[in-house]
C-alpha cells in the first residue's frame, strides 16, 4: 500500500480512469434532466479523458510530464461544458502538483482544491448540485482526512465515499434534478474518474470496450500555399517572455501563426517557407522537446480543386448535425462546418481545427448548442486570429443569423445587429422521451413526444404533427412573420407538408429537410 504516488503510478491510474470513465459514459449519458435522447454528458467527458489518455501515452513518467499531459489533453480534448469543466479541474491540479516529486494524499488534496478554483473561476454563473459542487465537497473532505490514513488505498475508499456522498445530495441543491429524479450526470462522470484512478492505483488495468471515434469536419477549406511548410515546435523555457515579444520573433517567418504558452512549454505553430530558421529561433529561447514538419502542397494534393481566394472580410464556422442542415449551411457560404450537436459535441481541438482553416479578417463561429458554447470560448483562447463566438442554441438561430450578415459593415455592428435578432426568435423542438418520469407538471411515459419552447417543455403527447401544430400556434403571436419547419431525419416530407397544410396562420410558413436526428421537428417562428 503505497504512502505516495510517483510519475509512473500516476500516469497508470490516469489511463485506467479515462477508460473506466469510457465504459460508464453510457449510464452517466442517461442522466438527462429531460428525458429526451440527447443526453451526452458521459460522452463528452470520457472523450475528453481518451484525448488526455492518447497524450499520456506519449509522454514520460515523471509526474511533471505526466501532469503536463494531462493537462493539455483534457484541454485540447475538451467537449461539451461538462467536459470543458472537467479539463480545468485537471489544470488547476495539474498546475499546483507539477513540481511535486512524490505526491502525498495532502498533496492530491491539494490539488483537487486548486482544481475546484480553476473550475469555479472558468464559469460565469457557477450553479450548486453539479459537478462543481461534487468535486468541491470532495475537496473538503480530502483535505480534512489526508493526515489521518496511513496510505493512499485509505485515502482514495475515504474521498470516493464522500464524492458519492455529495453526489446523492445534487438533487436537494438542484430542484430540476429532485424533480426529474435523478442525480447531476456531471457530478456522477467524475465519481467515475475518481474510481478509475483507485482501479489503475490497485494495478486493475482496464480496457476500453469499444473504440471512440473523433470528430471530422465536414467541409476542407485548402490552406493558403504562399508559405509550403506547416511547422510545429515545442520549445522548454527557462525565461518567460510576453506573447507580443515571442509573436515579433516568429511572425517574419511567414502566416497563420500560433503561440501557447504554459508553465514554460512554448508551442509554436506557423507556415514557412524556412523551417529552418523557426528551429534556430527557438533554440535561442530554449530546448526544443517536439519538432514536425509537413510538406502543404503534398499533404492537400488530394484536396485542391481551385486556388484560395484572398482574405476575405468574414468567414464563418458552425457545427451542424443532419444532412439538410449541412447542405443549408453550404448554400449560405459558411467555410467550415464540423460535423456536430446533440450527442456529438465536437472537441476544443476540432474546433481550432477549423478556425485555423478560414482565410478570413473576421471569424464568426455558430455552436447551435449551448454545450458547445464554452469549447468553442476555449479555442477562441487558443487561436490568434479575430474570433467571435455567437452563442447560438440551435441551427435555425445560425441560419438567421447568417443571412442578416451585412459584409459592408463592421464586425461589432454585425454582432450588435445579429444578436438583436436572435433575441427574437423562438424556437420549437419536437423529439420524444425515453423513459417514463415527471417533470414540469407532465407525466411522462417511455415513447411520449415532447415539445419545447425556447428550452421550456410545453407539450406531452402521441403524435409529433399534433404536438408541433399546438406548440406553432402557442408560439406565434401578432409580429410573427416566418414560420421555418426543418424535419428530421425520421419524419417524411409528406408528413412536413401534412403539418404545414393544418396549419392556418397570416405568418407565411416554409418547410425546409434537416435530416436531424433525434428531433421530429426543429421550428423557427420569426
Amino acid at each position: 500500500m503505497l504512502k505516495y504516488l510517483d510519475g509512473k503510478t500516476l500516469k497508470n491510474m490516469m489511463i485506467a480512469s479515462s477508460n473506466y470513465l469510457f465504459n460508464n459514459k453510457g449510464e452517466v449519458d442517461k442522466l438527462n434532466v429531460f428525458p429526451v435522447p440527447d443526453g451526452d454528458t458521459g460522452s463528452n467527458m470520457a472523450y475528453t479523458m481518451q484525448y488526455a489518455a492518447k497524450e499520456l501515452e506519449k509522454s514520460q513518467d515523471t509526474i511533471k510530464d505526466v501532469l503536463d499531459a494531462i493537462s493539455k489533453g483534457t484541454l485540447m480534448g475538451a467537449k461539451g461544458n461538462s467536459g470543458v469543466i472537467l479539463s480545468q479541474i485537471f489544470r488547476g491540479f495539474s498546475k499546483r502538483l507539477r513540481d511535486t516529486k512524490k505526491i502525498t494524499p495532502c498533496d492530491f488534496a491539494e490539488g483537487l482544491k486548486a482544481g475546484v478554483e480553476v473550475a469555479y473561476k472558468a464559469v460565469m454563473r457557477p450553479v450548486e448540485g453539479t459537478i462543481l459542487t461534487v468535486c468541491r465537497e470532495t475537496a473538503e473532505e480530502a483535505e480534512k482526512i489526508c493526515k489521518q490514513v496511513e496510505n493512499f488505498e485509505e485515502f482514495f475508499t475515504k474521498i470516493i465515499e464522500a464524492a458519492e456522498k455529495s453526489l446523492e445530495n445534487t438533487p436537494n441543491l438542484l430542484p430540476v434534478l429532485k424533480e426529474a429524479g435523478v442525480v447531476d450526470s456531471g457530478g456522477m462522470g467524475f465519481v467515475y474518474v475518481l474510481k478509475g484512478m483507485f482501479e489503475g492505483y490497485k494495478g486493475n488495468k482496464i480496457e476500453p470496450i469499444e473504440v471512440l471515434e473523433g470528430i471530422v469536419t465536414n467541409k476542407q477549406v485548402v490552406e493558403d500555399l504562399r508559405f509550403l511548410y506547416c511547422t510545429e515546435i515545442l520549445v522548454k523555457t527557462k525565461k518567460t517572455y510576453a506573447e507580443a515579444i515571442l509573436k515579433e520573433k516568429f511572425r517574419r517567418f511567414g502566416d497563420s501563426l500560433v503561440l501557447v504558452s504554459d508553465d514554460g512549454i512554448l508551442k509554436v505553430h506557423v507556415h514557412t517557407n524556412n523551417p529552418g530558421l523557426v528551429l534556430e529561433e527557438g533554440l535561442k529561447i530554449g530546448e526544443l522537446i517536439k519538432v514536425k514538419i509537413d510538406n502543404m502542397r503534398i499533404q492537400h494534393e488530394s484536396l485542391v480543386s481551385e486556388e484560395r481566394k484572398p482574405e476575405k472580410k468574414y468567414g464563418v464556422l458552425v457545427v451542424a448535425n443532419g444532412e439538410g442542415i449541412k447542405n443549408l449551411f453550404s448554400e449560405l457560404g459558411c467555410d467550415v462546418i464540423i460535423n456536430g450537436g446533440q450527442t456529438m459535441n465536437p472537441s476544443t481541438n476540432d474546433i481550432l481545427d477549423g478556425i485555423k482553416k478560414i482565410n478570413a479578417e473576421n471569424i464568426l463561429v455558430f455552436p447551435n448548442n449551448k454545450n458547445i458554447i464554452m469549447a468553442c470560448e476555449q479555442a477562441k483562447a487558443l487561436s490568434n486570429k479575430k474570433v467571435e463566438i455567437i452563442p447560438t442554441n440551435n441551427f435555425n438561430e445560425a441560419i438567421t443569423a447568417i443571412v442578416n450578415i451585412d459584409t459592408e459593415k463592421s464586425l461589432e455592428e454585425n454582432v450588435a445587429r445579429i444578436k438583436e435578432i436572435l433575441s427574437n426568435i423562438k424556437t420549437i423542438e419536437v423529439t420524444y422521451s425515453i423513459r417514463d418520469t415527471q417533470i414540469n407538471g407532465f407525466e411522462i411515459k417511455k415513447g411520449d413526444v415532447l415539445g419545447f419552447i425556447n428550452d421550456s417543455l410545453e407539450s406531452v403527447g402521441k403524435d409529433y404533427n399534433k404536438v408541433a401544430q399546438e406548440l406553432i400556434y402557442k408560439a406565434l403571436d401578432e409580429d410573427s412573420s416566418l414560420v421555418s419547419i426543418y424535419y428530421g431525419e425520421e419524419v417524411t416530407k409528406e408528413k412536413a407538408e401534412e403539418l404545414k397544410n393544418s396549419l392556418s396562420v397570416e405568418a407565411d410558413v416554409e418547410i425546409y429537410f434537416g435530416g436531424q436526428p433525434l428531433y421530429y421537428y426543429v421550428i423557427s417562428i420569426e
